[in-house]
């Protein structure tokens, strides 16, 4: 590049004070020069603030709010904050390897057709330790992967939401002026699936295939209270107002649908498995039934997610035939060590 473009790094933070330090420092040793960050702080009650306030880095600026205006807006705060050619959201308890500004810099700058782009990334625990690896894209057989709405929709209904969130980097402009508000409630936690939809509306967006951050998953975090869920997760809010519309209809086809069904009833599942380790046994029958149909067997023959939902369905259904047993919490444990997704 002949310039380097200014780079928006807008980081919402709420108690973030154990993990902020170890984040900012990250993005302050990325080897892309040209960058600023923003701090939107929702009225948090620990050291968050005061934790930033002593990295002495004339690139930061803290934004408090002095009521908490709710995850979604404290994201909205950050698309208003965002300032330069690109903007990214990153969160406050991850880990950004030093290349990763400059890597989706260089991509944006090469494909001005392209809204945003996504990266992959490590697993990494509370301490920082990597154990795993996320975000590829499923079936990829490049490096770079590219969707229009249409196909980045059909992959979703296949494959549930595999883009990471604070991995996104976008067009500045396209944040304020295309997409604005980071949703108004209707999603819940899953927020993010709707904007990447919205994006790729606009313009494609693109997921390089190497992992260049730490994504944390810890039981502080929402995402590991997800992997404990006895309900439907918000995903399917997402994915079922979309489906809604008669236009969006239109652009899908009978294996779509179908493909959303097998979704529906590995997510039925899993929710079935917790509810029993929580000795709620009535409740994970409710879940499992419709689950034994040809169409099952034909999702097993599909794909391995398919086999893990027949598969762990009948397992619980087999337990709860007996009569449950005591140690339901520790087959779930057990159980846990699947992939589910």
């Amino acid at each position: 590049m002949t310039e380097q473009p200014l780079v928006c790094i807008c980081i919402p933070t709420y108690n973030a004070a154990a993990t902020i330090r170890e984040t900012l420092e990250s993005i302050l040793a990325q080897t892309y020069p040209n960058l600023l960050i923003h701090v939107s702080d929702n009225a948090s009650t620990d050291e968050t603030v005061k934790t930033i306030e002593q990295i002495n880095d004339p690139r930061i600026t803290i934004h408090k709010t002095e009521n908490n205006l709710g995850a979604e807006g404290n994201f909205t705060r950050c698309i208003q904050l965002a300032e330069g050619k690109y903007t990214a959201i990153f969160h406050a308890d991850d880990l950004y390897k030093p290349d990763m500004v400059a890597k989706q810099v260089l991509f944006l700058e090469k494909n001005p057709d392209i809204s945003a782009v996504f990266t992959a990334a490590d697993t990494i625990d509370e301490r920082g330790v990597t154990f795993g690896a996320m975000g590829h894209v499923p079936g990829a057989r490049s490096s770079v992967s590219r969707f229009d709405f249409q196909h980045l929709l059909q992959t979703m209904l296949l494959h549930h939401n595999f883009l990471i969130c604070p991995s996104a980097m976008a067009r500045t402009e396209i944040y304020r002026e295309g997409i604005r508000e980071w949703g108004n409630n209707i999603y819940k936690s899953s927020s993010d699936v709707d904007v990447w939809l919205r994006l790729s509306k606009i313009n494609p967006i693109a997921v390089l295939g190497e992992q260049l951050m730490g994504y944390r998953i810890s039981k502080a975090q929402f995402s590991d209270r997800i992997r404990n869920r006895t309900e439907r997760t918000d995903f399917f809010l997402v994915m079922d107002n979309y489906l809604a519309q008669p236009e969006v209809r239109a652009i899908l086809t009978e294996n779509d649908l179908r493909h959303y069904q097998w979704l529906d009833r590995h997510e039925r599942v899993a929710c079935a498995f917790n509810l029993f380790g929580l000795a709620r046994n009535a409740e994970a029958k409710v879940l499992l039934e419709g689950l034994f149909c040809w169409d099952s067997v034909r999702a097993a023959m599909s794909g391995r997610r398919g086999v893990v939902t027949l598969a762990g369905g009948t397992l619980l259904r087999i337990l709860l035939q007996v009569g449950g047993t005591r140690n339901g919490a520790g087959i779930v444990k057990a159980i846990k060590k699947i992939s589910w997704r």
